[in-house]
């Protein structure tokens, strides 16, 4: 259709105050599919009682620090936001529905999600590809303003970082015909996490194209009747794995190390329903456990070329286990225990093996929601965190308010 054509019948429907369209137009406007757009603010209060830097003790746990790991924000007391997250989402067609999540920071924005979903594939077939959070273990493909807690268990942050397992990549899900939820899925994924499965690249660490690891899970839901339910999940995550470090603190890497990252993980999730308004009697019990085995290389050691060719292996493990509960209408309370380092050991090929301590952080939380759009939480956390073999205690007190903008759709269970 001409473009002075289309004009023209717009500016016909204005002068006659008509709100139907006409058919060329309505044809024209079902190519743009209805999109679903919304917003979450984050915002918190945080002090502790050692100057704020109750962050910065956590990121530098022994076994765990990593040299060129980053944080989502930087953490100091007072006033802080986390982000403001805004959320795109439409069924493009009959045949895939596409999502796009935007963080915009106090100083900048990234993108977090930015996926295509394939729809109405036959035998309980799924597939996803761009970027989105892994579906390893539970908490992982939640988004901040779903966790429980203000912050992350402890394992997470540690071993996954704050942006957690959130990379460029592809997905492909089997729901099984069974008499009870079974889905198996498997993702390639570029590689690109800080933690556990990071890429440098350029000399003297070898170039290697993506995907650079691949991710395996299982999560099974039994049936246990209406007001219970109860999902088991397993998953293991296997990739290259490069670091930089610094050893002379000069602000340099003088030693690279390139080599593989196994991760493995299992959580359980155990909901009741009481069937009261607004959330009253409900329970939810959570805990996962995660272990990771890092053997790399020594490519280059300034500092000691002697220790070139050899093998570093790292083992840390840890877990939490949380409960929450539901008060009063739109009151609930919670309390979560986690700790790191069970396993917690280093070595390089040829010499003694060095282990490090645990460490371990007790948190207790109270959120009200006036309504679905809007949540104030009060957090109190006391942990001891073992930094250069230094046990290190701190009590954290957190106040948080979120709000919701726009259409939002269900969380996932």
């Amino acid at each position: 259709m001409p473009l002075l054509t289309i004009l023209n019948l717009a500016c016909g429907i204005c002068l006659s105050g008509s709100s139907a369209l006409p058919e060329p137009l309505a044809a024209v406007q079902s190519l743009n599919p209805d999109v679903d757009v919304s917003a979450v603010l984050d915002t918190y209060w945080q002090t502790d009682d050692v100057k704020g830097t109750a962050s910065s003790l956590i990121e530098a746990i022994d076994g765990f620090a990593c040299a060129h790991a980053h944080e989502h924000h930087q953490v100091e007391g007072g006033f802080n936001m986390r982000h403001m997250e805004i959320s795109l989402s439409a069924y493009v067609d009959p045949y895939f529905k596409g999502t796009a999540i935007a963080a915009i920071l106090e100083h900048g924005a990234e993108m977090e999600v930015a996926q295509m979903e394939a729809l109405g594939l036959p035998y309980g077939l799924g597939l996803k590809a761009g970027k989105f959070f892994s579906d390893m273990g539970y908490l992982n493909p939640k988004h901040s303003h779903e966790w429980d807690f203000v912050d992350q268990p402890l394992v997470y942050r540690l071993l996954l970082g704050e942006h957690g397992l959130n990379e460029i990549g592809a997905q492909v899900s089997w729901l099984a015909p069974t008499p009870f939820y079974m889905l198996f899925g498997m993702e390639a994924l570029q590689g690109k996490n800080e933690q556990s499965f990071s890429y440098i690249g350029g000399d003297p660490l070898p170039v290697r194209d993506g995907p650079r690891f691949c991710v395996g899970w299982l999560k099974v839901a039994p049936t246990l009747g209406i007001a219970h339910t109860l999902q088991l999940g397993g998953s293991v995550a296997i990739g290259r794995h490069q670091e930089a470090h610094d050893g002379d603190a000069d602000g340099d890497p003088d030693h690279w190390l390139d080599g593989q990252s196994a991760l493995f993980g299992l959580d359980l999730v155990y909901k009741q329903d009481s069937a009261l308004p607004y959330g009253q009697g409900d329970l939810t019990i959570q805990a996962e456990y995660l272990y990771r085995n890092k053997q790399m290389r020594i490519v280059d050691h300034l500092l000691d070329p002697g220790l070139v060719g050899r093998y570093k292996i790292d083992r840390q493990d840890g877990y939490y286990l949380q409960a929450t509960y539901g008060l009063a209408p739109r009151w609930r309370c919670g309390f979560r225990w986690d700790q790191v380092g069970l396993t917690n050991t280093t070595r390089i090929q040829g010499s003694i093996e060095h282990g490090f301590g645990s460490s371990w952080r007790i948190s207790a939380m109270c959120d009200f929601s006036p309504s679905e759009f809007s949540r104030l939480r009060f957090q109190l956390s006391k942990g001891r965190y073992l930094a250069d073999d230094v046990a290190q205690d701190v009590v954290e007190f957190i106040v948080q308010l979120q709000v919701s903008i726009g259409a939002h759709g269900a969380h996932a269970f």
